[in-house]
């Protein structure tokens, strides 16, 4: 090609911008024809290209057009006047029935205007306000009717062959030889767009003598830049009659409102300076163009190219368009169906490949184990190299691809490529990533594609596949670069990638397969899977703990109460008699718990329940209820008392050995209640409360034994039930009644103070002391209501000695520890004391050693409380539980009683004695007040006063006495042990 020729050349301007040019404003008309623009209102001539010079040769000047009513030049076969120009079509031209004017020499009526030869044919359409009218040659054959016919029987016949093609490379074949055989182009070309924008030539035909030069070939991007593609989209039928014919200008240049003609839909509209050197390269000289157009997008061209300048068929030029558009709705229609049969076939092969998936995902449940049985056939269907899936706790990759590191670390490394901020479903693709060394994953280093489907909410999910790299050979029309181009001194440059268009092989490394919509779909479909699964999966798994901690217990992994009661009663009620209740109570526990604390309590029912375990069967049933209690369920074939109690022992060796908890070794023991169906009750009610009512007989027998029910122990369990309803209504009966105990100083026998204790004035039954009820009031949370009747009558009863002009002695009273651990305590003995107008001093506190070990720290803070209120707090029955000088240190104590069993066994057992006379030295040691309880004779005084108790309570003074008899108590003891 001679380089010297310039219309192998544009202007570097122009090719750096012709990807920008609107090209359906350039102003300009193929010679071969020439235009019209009306005002539809006025129906006058605005606009003319200049070219209607050559066809209508009495006018000399386009120009003299402009503005005159285009009645005065064209003749309409309506003898009643010009058309509504707003019946035009918008989009695509309609030809019309009207024809131009010979003889004017001026404005003329058209009776008497000489209308032209039928030598041109108008087409029209609109344009907003504006009418288009495009005037083309027409040169009428005697024997176009025969050729015409002819042609449009070969037609149909190859239609209907097209309708029947089940391939599209046997249906675009077919198609371009259809097109040339029917144009009598040189070269007709099938032409598709790919995703990346380049195009591919997939079917080529030839006149005879011809050879394809171009089937095969790729065309890059910028061949067709986007805005000629969307005018493709709009104007399906596009003509080049002659690529060196000069084009016409339009007259003027502008539109009256100075805009720019919109020529979108003209047949006649000129091609770009860049468009015609692009043809001149490929030495084409005439082309005809028709779209195909799929799911309203460009899918392709069918492109006609002539070597020499060539107008379309006159004689059938409206029949080709129509032919051509019936043509390209046919490869329109077949495209969609072969495509649409192509795509469903796939789509419907991975459908069944993930529902297959699904339901082994669901009858298994083991998401991991799934996914590694599947991997395999899922990645052969996406013909992928690597699988990865991220769904809660789950990370998951495998695949045939090289692995640089943990599942967790390649997810990782994928997930640093989302955008976690987004809340929508986002698919992410890649092809191209070992096309540069930034872009590769350095944990899946032989990956080159990447396709991702991700969800991010509720959590961030997502699945990917990946594809190795896929080097293959490129065929090229030219090569898509410019390499060194050739700039004229004049700023001219050929067009260097179609410069001859002679096939170039590039060869594609770094990329993978690119990725289909189908694909896309049925990733989504399978996460969507996957996220089902793991959902089902996880509320299972929720499900079924939330079942076991319905019916087990937490701490020891034992049935809970529920579950047990539930087991016996469905046994019970299909009458399975075969079996054994056995409650067990764990020994002197709540001295662990005071002692040691509530972990280590827990550690020793945690060792309890595995030594219980390991002596039942699997078909028995083991229950924690609560606390220390248990319950086992024994199947015994013919269950008896003996049978059960030779069982009960294995239960009681279980537990023999000592407990190893941290740095501590316990020696514990066990009590058994053992109730037996039918004969000790055929219900779970009846059968616990008598288990229950045998392990209060073991206790009661000295603990760490079993006993089995009798009917004896049924009477001692409802008189207890009965004392318990009945001390509901002691305090509002005003059946509680105080007595007082003098306190005397041992050297010189005055009285120091009163203890008050407690009666119980029972309706039926008498007076009743507190180791009957006191005990029951604890249990049954009734005590703090009647310590606080204690407290109230005790101040009262001060303020009434008070009042009547006696000294008051301090007055101790025993609370419980329910009453020391509530809120408001030390308020309500002040406000008490405010009340009454009583001084604190008056008022003493005793607590007993095994209550104050149970909640340490807190007592201390509630001792301390009251002391800094005036209030004297004592430590009563020293010596019964965990004695220690330590925890005395840390108590804000003042006084220690001696307990009574110690005085009242000192004389005659010389361990006693020891132990009385260390409780005294640590009292002195602490600069307590020492009060020795339950003094009967002279020689217990002297004892306790020869060692260095000097305080000293017994029925020796005198036994606890009503408040009438308090002072006379008092004056008698005063003057008995002073004489």
């Amino acid at each position: 090609m001679n380089s010297d020729d310039p219309h192998g050349l544009i202007t570097n301007e122009l090719e750096k911008t012709c990807a920008l040019e609107p090209i359906h404003l350039l102003g300009t008309v193929q010679s071969y024809g020439f235009l019209m623009v009306l005002a539809v209102d006025s129906g006058r001539i605005v606009q003319v290209s200049e070219g209607v010079v050559r066809h209508v040769p009495q006018l000399h000047d386009a120009g003299a057009l402009i503005g005159q009513a285009v009645a005065d030049w064209v003749m309409f076969p309506d003898t009643q006047g010009m058309p509504d120009l707003d019946t035009l079509p918008e989009t695509g031209a309609l030809v019309l029935p009207w024809r131009l004017r010979l003889e004017h020499d001026g404005p003329c009526e058209p009776q008497t205007a000489v209308p032209a030869a039928p030598s041109l044919e108008c087409l029209g359409h609109r344009r907003g306000r504006l009418a288009i009218l495009e005037w083309l040659p027409v040169q009428p054959a005697t024997d176009s009717a025969p050729t015409e016919s002819r042609m449009f029987a070969d037609f149909a016949v190859v239609i209907a062959r097209l309708r029947r093609a089940d391939k599209l490379g046997t249906f675009f074949d077919e198609c371009a030889e259809l097109v040339q055989s029917f144009t009598l182009f040189d070269r007709v070309v099938v032409y598709r767009f790919l995703p990346d924008g380049c195009g591919e030539v997939v079917a080529e035909s030839t006149s005879p003598g011809g050879q394809p030069r171009y089937l095969g070939l790729r065309f890059p991007a910028s061949d067709i830049p986007m805005q000629a593609r969307q005018l493709y989209l709009s104007n399906k039928l596009r003509v080049v009659a002659d690529v060196h014919a000069p084009m016409d200008r339009l007259v003027p240049p502008v539109l009256p409102d100075g805009a720019m003609l919109d020529q979108s839909h003209c047949m006649l509209r000129g091609p770009s300076e860049a468009h015609l050197a692009y043809l001149h390269n490929m030495a084409v000289q005439a082309t005809l163009t028709v779209s195909i157009v799929c799911d309203g997008k460009l899918w392709g061209l069918i492109a006609c190219h002539h070597d020499t300048p060539k107008t379309p068929p006159h004689q059938v030029r409206e029949g080709m368009r129509q032919v051509c558009t019936l043509l390209g709705d046919i490869t329109n229609m077949r495209i969609e169906a072969l495509s649409g049969m192509e795509t469903m076939m796939r789509r419907l092969s991975l459908d069944r490949l993930i529902n297959e998936f699904h339901q082994a995902a669901i009858q298994r449940g083991d998401l991991p184990a799934v996914l590694d049985a599947w991997a395999p056939k899922i990645l052969q269907a996406f013909g992928a190299s690597s699988l990865g899936v991220r769904i809660g706790a789950l990370s998951y990759a495998s695949g045939s691809a090289r692995q640089h590191g943990p599942a967790q670390g390649i997810l990782d490394e994928i997930e640093g490529k989302l955008d976690k901020a987004t809340i929508r479903p986002r698919v992410l693709m890649e092809t191209d990533l070992l096309a540069s060394p930034e872009r590769a994953l350095a944990l899946l280093p032989d990956t080159a594609g990447l396709l991702l489907v991700q969800r991010s909410k509720p959590d961030l999910t997502f699945a990917c596949l990946g594809r190795p790299e896929h080097r293959h050979e490129v065929r090229w029309g030219g090569k898509p670069v410019k390499g060194d181009s050739v700039v004229s001194p004049d700023g001219m440059v050929r067009l260097q990638p179609r410069r001859s268009f002679a096939l170039w092989r590039e060869l594609v490394r770094g990329h993978a397969e690119p990725w289909t919509q189908v694909e896309i779909d049925a990733l989504q479909d399978f996460l969507r899977v996957l996220n089902e699964v793991h959902k089902a999966h996880v509320n299972r798994t929720l499900q079924e703990k939330l079942h076991w901690r319905a019916h087990h217990d937490h701490l020891t992994g034992l049935y809970n109460r529920h579950a047990i009661e539930e087991a016996i009663t469905r046994r019970l009620e299909e009458g399975d008699y075969d079996c054994a209740m056995m409650l067990l109570d764990l020994d002197h526990f709540k001295n662990i718990n005071d002692t040691y604390g509530h972990a280590t309590g827990d550690l020793v029912l945690q060792q309890l329940g595995l030594r219980l375990k390991s002596v039942t069967r699997e078909f028995d049933l083991l229950a924690r209820l609560g606390g220390d209690e248990f319950l086992l369920l024994l199947q015994i074939p013919s269950p008896s008392a003996t049978s059960s109690m030779i069982f009960s022992e294995q239960l009681h060796q279980a537990v023999t050995r000592p407990f190893e908890v941290g740095e501590h070794r316990l020696r514990l023991s066990i009590s058994v209640g053992i109730a037996i169906p039918p004969v000790h009750g055929t219900t779970i009610s009846e059968l616990l409360r008598h288990a229950d009512l045998a392990l209060y007989q073991a206790k009661s027998l000295g603990r760490s034994r079993s006993a089995v029910f009798e009917l004896s122990m049924a009477s001692d369990h409802l008189d207890s039930f009965l004392l318990e309803r009945d001390l509901h209504d002691a305090v509002e009966c005003n059946q509680l009644a105080l007595v007082y105990q003098p306190k005397v100083d041992l050297s010189s026998h005055k009285v120091v103070g009163l203890e008050a204790l407690v009666r119980w004035n029972h309706p039926t039954r008498g007076q009743n002391g507190p180791t009957v009820f006191i005990p029951i009031a604890e249990r049954s949370n009734q005590i703090i209501g009647i310590d606080r009747w204690v407290m109230r009558t005790v101040i009262a009863e001060q303020a009434q000695w008070q009042n009547a002009g006696r000294l008051p002695l301090p007055i101790a009273i025993n609370l419980s520890i329910a009453d020391i651990l509530s809120p408001n305590l030390t308020d309500y003995v002040l406000q008490l004391l405010d009340e009454y107008h009583v001084a604190p001093h008056a008022l003493e506190i005793e607590l007993t050693e095994s209550s104050i070990m149970r909640e340490l720290e807190l007592t201390q803070t509630v001792l301390k409380g009251l002391n800094d209120n005036g209030i004297v707090t004592s430590l009563d029955d020293f010596g019964t539980g965990f004695s220690s000088l330590s925890y005395l240190r840390q108590l804000p104590l003042q006084c220690l009683k001696i307990d009574k069993s110690f005085t009242q066994n000192l004389l005659e057992d010389p361990n006693a004695e020891k132990v009385t006379e260390a409780i005294i030295a640590m009292g002195l040691a602490l600069k307590m007040t020492l009060v020795a309880e339950g003094i009967e004779t002279q020689s217990q005084m002297n004892w306790m006063l020869n060692h260095g108790c000097h305080i000293g309570q017994g029925y020796f003074f005198s036994p606890p006495v009503p408040m009438q008899d308090v002072h006379h108590v008092i004056d008698r003891v005063e003057l008995q042990f002073s004489a």
